[in-house]
């Protein structure tokens, strides 16, 4: 089978009916339906439902499995060529990755800067994706890996490539009136009636959290990302309750307290779609990529 039929196919379905697909691909309209009649005659079952006047469009559940093996199929035929060319002519290529907005700021100092100096010819193509999109970006083939901070849920579609904890921190103002950060955590008790703000992806897990301890947590501020978290705390609205690295540096006039609770410890987890093949240049990425966190693990035990 022509890939051609098959990039076509993904291009009807993520252009959401087959005028538009034709358009897209300027072709005729009636070409495209013919190419995915014979898709369907080929395989013996319906892919496409299409409605009247053809701008209505859905999926029929072989359909859906036939999109993503022929986006894959699609995505390695456009690896092998990229990486044959890289076999000639040195390592290049695009990164497409979607992370946690929270994860850019450190990403780019971390991980892209000392990848960037091993790689120069190396561009990027970065999704800042809040974590439903993330993960749709992933499935769908927008990107190669997402790097989230937020529970995967138990999923066929997805490979975990790296996972490693992250703990909780109760982050606010010297000044603040409610808690002193410069003790330990005592327990869940010290958060009574004190207005919290977090990110909407942690909320459920430290809402949960505080009811079994009997207490009532006072949502001030649920919001998008956890930097806007932090941001109520620094304007000593609110605590901020918030992940973070260990290293992570805060703004003058902020302290933060570890929250030592192993129920709300996540993990940050880079994934990918299953039985996806990585470019070579994503390969090397996630060689870096592990490079750099055994150097920091390195400092945190020095």
């Amino acid at each position: 089978m022509n890939l051609t039929y098959y990039r076509n196919f993904c291009t009807v379905v993520e252009a959401g009916s087959l005028t538009k697909a034709a358009e897209l691909l300027h072709v005729a309209q009636p070409a495209v339906s013919r190419q995915m009649q014979v898709l369907e005659t080929e395989f013996g079952v319906r892919l496409l439902v299409v409605g009247r006047g053809q701008h209505q469009m859905r999926l029929t559940d072989a359909g859906w499995i036939f999109y993503k093996r022929a986006k894959q199929m699609c995505q390695m035929e456009e690896e092998t060529y990229r990486d044959m060319s890289d076999a000639a002519h040195g390592l290049n290529g695009v990164l497409k990755i979607s992370i946690a907005p929270s994860r850019s700021r450190l990403f780019v100092s971390r991980y892209a800067k000392p990848f960037s100096l091993r790689y120069p010819r190396i561009t990027y193509s970065i999704r800042e994706s809040y974590h439903m999109q993330l993960l749709d970006d992933v499935l769908r083939g927008i990107s190669e890996i997402g790097i989230a901070n937020a529970p995967i849920p138990e999923n066929f579609n997805f490979d975990i490539l790296f996972s490693r904890p992250e703990h909780y921190y109760l982050v606010g103002r010297k000044d603040n009136p409610w808690v002193n950060l410069k003790k330990p955590f005592e327990n869940w008790g010290i958060l009574k009636d004190v207005p919290l703000s977090c990110s909407r992806g942690h909320w459920e897990l430290l809402k949960k959290t505080c009811l079994e301890e009997n207490v009532n947590p006072y949502p001030f501020a649920v919001v998008g990302t956890r930097f806007a978290a932090v941001e109520y705390a620094a304007e000593g609205l609110s605590l901020a309750l918030v992940p973070m690295e260990d290293d992570e540096i805060l703004s003058p006039g902020l302290l933060r307290c570890p929250v030592e609770d192993p129920r709300i410890q996540i993990q940050k987890t880079i994934i990918k779609l299953k039985g996806y093949e990585l470019s070579m240049v994503m390969k090397k990425f996630l060689d870096v990529y592990e490079e750099q966190v055994e150097k920091m693990h390195l400092g945190n035990r020095l």
